[in-house]
This record gives structure tokens, sequence and C-alpha cells, in this order.
């Protein structure tokens, strides 16, 4: 902690310069911040700006102490006044979005940080600005100004793990899910072990594997299985485990799919969806009666009725597919979903016209096996016709 007050007060003096003249106030109050004592920090410092209240650097340490006491009104009156005395300071215009940040207030940051020219700043001073910019974009509703402050902010440092997961993370938000996916595999790459970064990347592999097609959306689907395997090797709950399931399903990793649910299942056994997700599996592997028969369960257990028709779309599908079409009319009807009803009994007609083909063809055959059968009990008889050939 005291090295990090440090480093505060070193890139304070960096960023503002040194005060000319020591004043009473001053030094006492750089000894009460660097070792912590806040309190004591901004009665130095109030002190100081008492005497020399045109010194901007009086009024900007002022500002940080009160800020590290949570007075962020008093901070910000200090800091917009250090600033009025010192426009431009980069220094000031830090520590005042930071408070402004902390207080709310999203708007006046956003203002404030969007006015900084970040290019001739160090690239530690860079990133700054750009994260804390970022967030003011993105909590007023500037998803897309946010995500260009994350991507120059990764730019700027990009073997920062945390920067690339934040700027994953953002983009996974706003539902980018490649660049989410690009972002967050350097985080991991960088940072192996943070359960949180492989979830979120493995949860931005799943988006991506919705929004693509063919062979793109297997491979991202098996990419988002292999991370949320890390996931539950780290820790098995309910959540993770249902996370790793919904990847494996989307990678057609059936088998593994069902021995994973059916530990969700254990984790949560009143839960609707390891069930049903279950029935999904099992319907893709045609094993139909035991996938009704687990729809059926999570049927019993999901309570709200989207939940409800959600599994009734399914299990209309499973009945569809044994060609039950009475009860697949009936699931669909308790789905709300007209337009299955009007296919089950479309295919239901289809279906009954193929029989009556079949049935007809089927006469025709046993007709000419008969009448080459007659045909052979003539040539048998005596006076019969010759044989042909």
């Amino acid at each position: 902690m005291k090295r990090r007050q440090t480093i505060s007060y070193l890139l304070a003096v960096l960023l503002l310069g040194t005060v000319a003249v020591v004043e009473a106030g001053w030094d006492e109050g750089v000894a009460a911040f660097k070792a912590g004592n806040f309190a004591e920090a901004a009665q130095q410092f109030q002190t100081f700006v008492d005497e020399r209240p045109d010194v901007f650097q009086g009024h900007y340490m002022l500002g940080q102490t009160l800020a590290k006491l949570n007075r962020n009104q008093e901070s910000m009156s200090h800091l917009q006044k250090a600033l009025e005395l010192e426009p431009g300071n980069v220094g000031v215009q830090l520590a005042l979005g930071k408070v402004y940040l902390s207080a709310g207030r999203y708007g006046d940051a956003a203002g404030l940080l969007g006015k900084i020219d970040s290019s001739s700043l160090p690239a530690a001073q860079q990133t700054a600005v750009h994260q804390m910019l970022a967030l003011a974009m993105e909590k007023t509703g500037n998803t897309d100004q946010a995500l260009d402050s994350l991507a120059k902010a990764a730019r700027a440092k990009p073997n920062d793990a945390d920067i690339q997961f934040q700027y994953g993370a953002a983009a996974l938000r706003a539902g980018d899910g490649a660049t989410a996916a690009t972002a967050l595999a350097k985080a991991v790459q960088l940072d192996p072990n943070d359960l949180d970064k492989q979830k979120t990347y493995a949860q931005a592999l799943l988006r991506q594997g919705r929004t693509s097609r063919g062979s793109a959306k297997t491979g991202a689907y098996e990419k988002a299985a292999a991370a949320a395997q890390k996931v539950v090797a780290g820790e098995s709950s309910y959540d993770n485990l249902m996370l790793l399931a919904g990847a494996q399903l989307g990678a057609k990793q059936y088998d593994p799919a069902l021995a994973t649910l059916k530990q969700a299942a254990s984790k949560n056994p009143n839960d609707w969806l390891p069930l049903y997700y279950q029935g999904q599996a099992l319907t893709q592997k045609n094993q139909f009666g035991t996938a009704e028969s687990t729809l059926k369960q999570a049927l019993g257990k999901a309570s709200s009725s989207a939940d409800k028709v959600t599994v009734w779309k399914q299990l209309g599908f499973v009945y569809e597919k044994q060609k039950s079409y009475d009860q697949a009319v009936t699931a669909y009807k308790n789905a709300g979903d007209s337009a299955s009803m009007a296919r089950v009994e479309e295919n239901r007609k289809t279906d009954e016209y193929n029989k009556q083909i079949e049935e007809e063809n089927e006469k025709i055959r046993a007709l000419a096996e008969e009448e080459e059968r007659l045909k052979e009990e003539l040539k048998q008889l005596p006076g019969g016709p010759p044989p042909q050939g």
C-alpha cells in the first residue's frame, strides 16, 4: 500500500512539477500522504492552500487526499481550482476525472477526459486515460467510443493481461463476439491461471459460435469447451458446469455433454435446465424415447410459463420425429407455436398420402406376384402351354 502511495506522489511530482518555495503544511502533508495518514495530510495541505491559494499543486494534493477520504465533493472543488490555475495539466485532469467517475458523474468525466491528447504521454498515462474514458463512455451509453478507448489502451500495453481482459469483456458486453474472443484469447495467454478470464473467454467463444456458420461455428464451440473445461477443473460449480455443457452441445460432443449435465443436475436438482439440455442432447442422438421422458421431467420442474413453453417446443419436436402427430400437435399447441402445428398437420397429410401410395403399390406388387404364380401353375397342368424359352 505504501509503495502505491509513494508512486502516486512521485507521479504527482513528475506531472505537476515541484513547489518552488516550501511553505507550512507541504512537507508535513507529503509525509502524511506517503504514510497513508490521509486525515492528517488533508489538514496539512489545507494549511498550505490557506497560505498559498494560487499555487495549483496545493489544491491538487488536497483534492487527491480528500478523494482518499471519500469526500468527493470537496475533492472536486479543489481539483477544479487546480485545473483553473493550471489549464491542460494532464495530472490534474486525470485526478479530477477519477473523482468524477467515483461520484457517478460520468458525463463530466467523459467531457473532461475526452479533451486530453494522450499521444505524447508515457504508456502508463495513456492507458490510464483510455481506461477511465472507456468507463465514462460506457456509462453514458457511448459503447462504440468506449470500445475504441479500450482498444487504444490494449494497443498501448499489449502485454498487460488485465487491460486485454477489460477490452475483451467490454466487447463481449457490446455483442462483438469476434473482437471479444481475440482480446480474451490474449488475456488468457498472458494469465492462464485466472479463472475469471478463462470463463469470460469461454463465454465470448460461445457467442461467437452462435453467430458463426459451418466449420467456424463448430471450431468456436470446441474452443469454448476447452476453455470451460479449465474453468470447471478449477471450480466445478453449477454455473461453470452449465457453461461447459452449453459449449459441448454446440460442439456436438453429446456424450460428454450428458455427463456434464448429470453432474450439474446433482448440484441443483430443482432446476429444469440440466434436464432440458439433456433432452436436447438425447434428441440429437436419436434416443427419442429417453429424450421424451427426460423432457417431461424438465417440464415438471419448470416454474415460469416461458420455461414451460421452451420445453413444450422441444417435446413437440421429439414427438414429430417419432411421427406421433397428435402428441406433437398438442405439445406445439401448449407452446403457442401455430406455425409448427401447421407443419405437423401438413406432414401428417403427406405421411398419410405416402402410406396410401405405398399400400397401392403393395397391392400392385401382390397382384403381379399372384399373376406370376398362376402362370407357373398353368404351366404345370396337363395340356398347358409349352414352356417359353
